[in-house]
């Protein structure tokens, strides 16, 4: 990931943070979903969306800790 996207994502507040999150796991969901009844999932893609859920819930830990 860039550092322009990265300092994107450090400029979100919190409720736009957890909005992104969500939507990452519900894309997760939704490709485990056509993987089993359809055969097809996110392939690569699952990762990047994994990660990137990963990085937003790191924001949000530091986001609290600073707090």
């Amino acid at each position: 990931m860039k550092k322009s996207a990265k300092s994107a994502l450090r400029e979100k507040n919190v409720e736009a943070l957890r909005a992104l999150a969500n939507e990452g796991r519900e894309t997760l969901f939704k490709g485990r979903m056509a993987a089993a009844t359809q055969g097809k999932g996110l392939g690569i893609k699952q990762r990047s969306v994994r990660r990137q859920i990963a990085r937003i819930e790191t924001l949000l830990t530091e986001k609290a800790k600073a707090k």
